[in-house]
């Protein structure tokens, strides 16, 4: 269940309960427990991975573009490493639905290491929380677009000086008229 104003989403909130879960097994008097259902959770997480790769298979490159505009199963391409766009194409994808948001953010890469380069041209207007909330969005929305980055490095330029206006002081000099020329 998608909730309207909030990014969260069935998956998450499986994987979060997985997660509470295993945790209480851990904490559990019997450590075995949590490492059969550890092991459980790996065996049907590989058993859906390959089912997937079958059906990515099947589909053919434009049919697996087209499953990814769901969201769901994007996101299930993007953990079995099955999805058929490059990680910098999907970062400028995310990027560009930013874009009303945060203003225009340059792609400049994504390295062997998985770090994934930025930079925020014009700076951020605005508060330190403004840059901050900005911040957090972009890197919120690069990996959820390629998770496979490890890191994303934004680069915040520095917002030009304000223009100064310069003129006389008033009094020092008076401008030259037309009618006042010999």
């Amino acid at each position: 269940m998608t909730v309207p104003g909030r990014d969260v989403d069935e998956a998450e909130l499986a994987g979060a309960r997985v997660d509470r879960l295993l945790a209480q097994l851990r904490s559990g008097p019997d450590p075995r427990a949590a490492a059969v259902a550890e092991e459980l959770v790996r065996c049907l997480v590989q058993l859906y991975g390959d089912g997937l790769e079958r059906i990515v298979r099947i589909a053919g490159p434009a049919g697996t573009a087209d499953l990814c505009a769901d969201p769901l199963v994007e996101s299930l391409l993007l953990v079995h490493d099955l999805h058929p766009v490059e990680p910098g194409d999907r970062v400028r994808r995310a990027l560009e639905r930013l874009r009303s948001r945060v203003g225009p953010v340059d792609y400049l890469g994504i390295d062997e290491a998985g770090v994934v380069r930025l930079r925020l041209p014009d700076g951020v207007q605005g508060c330190g929380s403004s840059a901050q909330s900005a911040r957090l969005l972009i890197e919120t929305a690069v990996l959820r677009a390629a998770p496979e980055a490890a890191v994303v490095e934004l680069e915040i330029a520095a917002a030009p000086p304000p223009l100064l206006q310069i003129s006389r002081r008033p009094g020092l000099a008076q401008p030259v008229s037309a009618a006042t020329r010999p």
